[in-house]
């Protein structure tokens, strides 16, 4: 095959190829963090904050250090005065691996490392610790007002001031339009809580540090460390294991490197650090909260004029999250065609345990509070939703405004002006093909129509735009003499798939099978250097630079060949490991022959790209369709049939794209429906502290019809046309249920989850009489 093209026929690419790892994994074979042992190594605990405000005025160790089996212990007296976060020209006040004023409950106080976890606990518990409390705040509209408590240094908002995302004149929109409807939304904290907690295992030898992490960025990782530890790159590495158990963006942000290689250093023994699954769900990384407002103004035909919005969102007391509130308003911004908009985000620092990032950074929260609104206006406008979406959705040709002028500057992947095309998109062919699956019919308002069986049904809708992540990486492919491969990228699988995908694509741009083909990754000493696994980058950025390295071999092995053949080079292809000449193919040559007469007897091909595209924008689309029962006894909500259509492009390996979807579409469930972290308003404790008090979608809230439909797209800037999958699916389920949630009932759900009680109170309010 010599071209990679629109609709080319792959011989890997496309296909449902099972996971490379997948065999260790289901057997037990796979080493997790927790696995991991090196000799001489201890276990650590964190002695942690009690108070949401605090400061450490003193505290003694000594007890702690004397008790059999402990072996060392670090504070804030230990650890380095460079800042991990925030000073430079951030806006924010920098935050350091360990301070003596505690922002939250949870905050770290002390780690101790001990033979045991047992021993360690119990020198904890020894540890004096004198505090010296401090007025705190949770709300983060409160911590806005003046003579609130000051969280950190710097102010409470930020980055020192709001977001604006904007273009056009939002006032002379609403100035033209016939209707302005505004309301305001709300969503909770929750957790990730991924099935492995996060860890880390630090060792020394002599003034060189090896740390494996449960992480998701072993190069960002070995800078910060060097960078933080005063150590050139050279003397640190960055490890992570053979499997991580899940991450959904959330295994980082955190300071467990930084303790655990100080306390490393301090006990002189290796030293693991692992959260327990409460600890996890406690202390980990949050989805941030928000309260978002949208005001929108439509002609009477369904035309938007303008759409203003805000969002606050409440980022706790270190994690900026500016990129969070960024990524919550471009779905507000950009979904729907309009020329006039304007976004404003507030991020704002509290004392409350700390947000960070998480499977789709913020577009949840921005979308539901869109498509529950979209749904509000079409109902007033007297549109069947689906209708007043068809009508506005974004186009091929982007938002309006003067057109763009391609430069050599690449494109940012979520732009705000208009007049910018978008590489590909198919959001028309999701509404179409999810609405046929779904057997949409048409509506304005709620049905409320109570079936014989004494439930209520509805169907909803919801669609998402999300961008394609565009990083710098690296690769290095090498090819054996015996016609075998291997890829070395610093990329990190966290259970998505992505060595899988990369190595498919060294496949398929090599000529050669699946099984010819190994992968090393994720090791910051000797894989080149990658961007962190994080906002849909892998399969698009990685992509780009597997492909580049293995397209560098395969035009040194052609060239080789060529010679032998005596043939050009642009007349040859590579199929199964056989290279020959399409116009003659009887003159053919196996790889191996082709590589006998090299010296040295192996093809090494390099790429360093930068993604991205310099004349258009790389974003994918889906449309949700849901279909619920209500019982209108208890409120309890049902999900039916769940649809779900997606614009990814190129699907790389079918199975992972499925299972991509279907799995973030299960995360939504738990969004939408039940899952509440809360902050008690008087100490700030986590309301929850274990899986028994906070629910998860389970294997019985899979609906018993659950349709992925890939729609066919190509994006013609992807590798082999592929472009974003594995945080988009998250984006639009919420709305989509609450949507269906009103079509069956008349109660409008505007604070996430959609609980039983919240349902019934609503349809009381319904049935109650008018004053």
């Amino acid at each position: 095959m010599s071209e990679f093209a629109q609709h080319a026929v792959y011989s890997v690419v496309g296909r449902r190829t099972p996971f490379i790892d997948g065999a260790g994994k289901v057997t037990g074979r796979a080493r997790y963090i927790a696995d991991l042992d090196v000799p001489g190594a201890v276990w650590a605990v964190l002695l942690r904050s009690p108070y949401p405000h605090a400061d450490i005025v003193d505290i003694d160790t000594r007890a702690a250090l004397a008790l059999p089996g402990v072996r060392g212990i670090v504070t804030h007296r230990d650890a380095p005065t460079v800042p991990i976060e925030g000073g430079d020209d951030s806006g924010d006040a920098p935050v350091y691996v360990m301070e003596p004023r505690l922002r939250h409950v949870g905050d770290e106080v002390a780690a101790i490392a001990a033979d045991t976890v047992a021993i360690a606990q119990e020198a904890a518990r020894l540890i004096n610790v004198t505090y010296r409390q401090l007025p705190a705040v949770f709300d983060p509209e409160e911590a806005l007002l003046d003579g609130a408590p000051q969280v950190r240094p710097s102010g409470n908002l930020a980055g020192g001031k709001p977001i604006l995302l904007a273009r056009g004149d939002t006032a002379a929109g609403m100035a033209a339009a016939d209707l302005v409807v505004e309301e305001t939304y709300t969503t909770p904290f929750t957790s990730a809580l991924p099935l492995e907690p996060r860890g880390c295992l630090a060792a020394w030898d002599s003034d060189h540090l090896t740390v494996w992490k449960s992480g998701r960025n072993v190069h960002g990782d070995r800078a910060s460390l060097a960078r933080v530890l005063g150590m050139r790159l050279n003397q640190v590495r960055v490890v992570t294991p053979g499997a991580v158990g899940g991450s959904f963006g959330n295994k980082d942000e955190s300071r467990l490197q930084y303790i655990t290689a100080l306390l490393a250093k301090k006990a002189g023994r290796p030293v693991k650090l692992c959260y327990d699954l409460s600890e996890e769900l406690r202390f980990g990384r949050w989805r941030h909260p928000s309260k978002i407002t949208v005001r929108m103004g439509v002609k009477r035909d369904g035309a938007i004029t303008a759409i203003e919005s805000r969002c606050i969102m409440n980022t706790g007391p270190y994690v900026p999250g500016v990129n969070v509130c960024r990524r919550a308003g471009h779905g507000l911004t950009y979904l729907y065609t309009c020329a006039n908009v304007r976004f404003e985000g507030l991020v704002v620092y509290t004392n409350t345990p700390v947000p960070g990032s998480y499977r789709a950074l913020g577009s949840p929260q921005g979308h539901f509070a869109l498509e529950s609104h979209v749904d509000l206006v079409a109902e007033k406008l007297g549109m069947d939703p689906l209708e007043f979406r068809r009508k506005n959705q974004v186009g091929l040709e982007g938002q309006p405004g003067d057109p763009y002028k391609p430069s050599a500057r690449l494109l940012p992947p979520q732009p705000v002006a208009g007049g910018i095309p978008f590489s590909s998109n198919a959001l028309a062919k999701c509404f179409d093909e999810g609405a046929a699956a779904v057997g949409w019919t048409p509506t304005v308002g709620p049905r409320k129509a109570l079936a014989a069986d004494g439930l209520l049904y509805g169907t909803g809708v919801g669609a998402c735009i999300y961008q394609t992540g565009q990083m710098p990486s690296s690769a290095i492919v090498r090819l054996n003499a015996d016609a075998t491969a291997e890829v070395l990228m610093g990329t990190l699988d966290v259970g998505q798939g992505s060595n899988t995908v990369l190595t498919i694509m060294a496949a398929e741009t090599l000529g050669l099978p699946l099984d010819r083909v190994s992968g090393y990754f994720a090791d910051a000493e000797t894989t080149p250097f990658a961007h962190p696994t994080a906002g849909s980058t892998t399969t698009f950025s990685s992509g780009m630079a597997v492909k580049q390295a293995s397209l560098d071999v395969r035009r040194q092995l052609l060239e080789a060949a060529a010679d032998i053949m005596e043939a050009p080079v642009d007349a040859l292809d590579i199929e199964n490991g056989v290279i020959f000449a399409p116009e003659a193919p009887s003159r053919r040559l196996t790889i191996q022959e082709a590589m006998r007469g090299k010296a040295p007897r192996h093809i090494i091909g390099q790429a360093d790209v930068q993604a991205g595209s310099n004349t258009s924008i790389v974003n994918s689309f889906a449309a949700h369709f849901v279909q619920v029962a209500v019982d209108p006894e208890t409120g309890q909500v049902r999900v039916l049939c769940y649809v779900a259509a997606h614009d990814c492009g190129q699907p790389i390996n079918l199975m992972a794209v499925e299972g991509q979807i279907q799995g973030g579409v299960l995360q939504g469930f738990g969004y939408a429906l039940t899952e509440d972290l809360q902050v008690n308003p008087d100490d700030g404790t986590p309301s929850v502290a274990n899986i028994d008090t906070f629910k998860l979608p389970a294997p019985a809230d899979v609906p018993d019809r659950f349709d992925v439909l890939v729609v066919d797209s190509f994006d013609p800037v992807g590798p082999f046309g592929a472009k974003a999958v594995g945080e988009v699916p998250v984006a639009p389920v919420a709305a989509a249920i609450a949507n269906a949630v009103y079509d069956a009932t008349g109660v409008r759900i505007r604070d996430l989850p959609i609980t039983p009680e919240k349902v019934l109170r609503g349809l009381r309010t319904l049935q109650a009489p008018s004053p």
